[in-house]
């Protein structure tokens, strides 16, 4: 007797999020955005296998202005919002944290935008007890990140066309400008050259094969 697997469905071609913009469904999809000192979360449900991503450009959101994405107190609720909102449990969310960095060099790095971005998304996604399970962020590189919702994997390369390397990446539970109300939430060790160690964001039924669409990986770019 023979069975039929059914195929999985195709990604569409990859969706590009614009700062400001954030997105989320239960279809497949390849989400890319390009970061300097904004910051994007990708969030996947380990069960349900499918994810969503935002891109915020300013951690919180003055109090005259109208609740947008483009702020990240708004951008980080809305958006678990929405996984929630298609099935998800806040107990099978997974998040990768991407941006912040210091790339125009300007000002106090103390206190930058992509500095208190990052600060804010890890405060927000401790206060939903969200484990962070990769990461990279600050640094003086732009980052260009591709997320592929069917299987959790994100790819990172940095923005710069001579230098395809990686610098050093910041581990989020080092930074000491975090705030400690709440507890940390479990991260990705990372190995001698600064990068996130592999992470398995696979459910346990999927087949021991890499996912159709990450079968190989762009030149300059690592899995996350």
């Amino acid at each position: 007797m023979s069975y039929h697997r059914p195929a999985r469905p195709r990604l569409s071609p990859t969706r590009n999020l614009l700062p400001g913009d954030l997105w989320c469904d239960r279809t497949p999809q390849c989400l890319g955005t390009v970061l300097g000192s904004c910051v994007a979360l990708c969030l996947w449900d380990s069960q349900l296998r499918f994810g969503g991503m935002n891109h915020f450009i300013l951690p919180t959101r003055p109090s005259n202005a109208e609740p947008s994405p483009r702020f990240g107190d708004v951008a980080i609720p809305q958006l678990i919002e929405a996984m929630l909102a298609l099935g998800s449990s806040i107990g099978h969310l997974q998040a990768k944290l991407f941006g912040g960095g210091y790339v125009l060099r300007a000002g106090d790095p103390a206190v930058a935008t992509g500095r208190r971005n990052v600060g804010l998304a890890v405060t927000e996604l401790r206060r939903w007890r969200i484990p962070i399970v990769a990461s990279r962020v600050s640094g003086t590189q732009g980052l260009v990140i591709r997320q592929c919702t069917d299987c959790g994997d994100v790819w990172v390369r940095p923005t710069g066309i001579l230098d395809r390397r990686l610098q050093q990446a910041a581990n989020p539970e080092d930074l000491s400008w975090f705030s400690g109300d709440h507890p940390a939430a479990p991260l990705a060790g990372h190995g001698e050259d600064g990068l996130p160690l592999p992470v398995h964001t696979r459910s346990a039924t999927t087949e021991a094969r890499w996912c159709e669409t990450c079968t190989s990986s762009p030149l300059g770019w690592r899995r996350t």
